[in-house]
């Protein structure tokens, strides 16, 4: 009696663990990735439409008078714009330390070539391109938000 109750808490608890790997498929929203057509991008929102949605949910949460909308759309609207600033200022920033590593690598490509046999120059290359296939199977695929402007 004994073993078939451990046997029976072992089999319910194997099959738990098996449904619990299972997710059901959630329904997807209007502005979910997944849900938009292959090859669709969204619109980047301005800062006027990110100020305006964040001011309706507040409304919407919080039960703002007229008063109080304006005060707060203002308020959004002012940090949209700052936040827009940075972000840019943030993504020159990037491709110019991008720009700076590639002639760096390529510098330093250029002056291991010299020091590796034709051999090892060949064997090189082949790693070099290993590696970047590695990386562009382990990327998703390129969207608005893993391109750098």
């Amino acid at each position: 009696m004994k073993k078939l109750m451990i046997t029976a808490a072992l089999v319910v608890t194997i099959a738990s663990l098996g449904y619990s790997q299972e997710r059901p498929e959630r329904p997807r929203g209007e502005g979910d990735r997944k849900a938009r057509v292959e090859g669709q991008q969204r619109q980047p929102r301005t800062p006027e439409q990110r100020a305006q949605m964040a001011t309706d949910a507040l409304e919407k949460k919080l039960g703002l008078t007229a008063e109080q909308k304006t005060k707060v759309y203002a308020l959004n609207l002012e940090r949209a714009e700052k936040m827009e600033k940075t972000m840019k200022s943030e993504r020159e920033f990037r491709k110019d330390q991008m720009e700076k590593h590639k002639s760096l690598m390529e510098e330093s490509d250029k002056k291991l070539s010299k020091i590796l046999t034709d051999e090892q120059r060949k064997s090189y290359e082949d790693m070099k391109k290993q590696s970047r296939d590695r990386m562009k199977a382990r990327r998703p695929q390129a969207g608005p938000r893993n391109r750098v402007k």
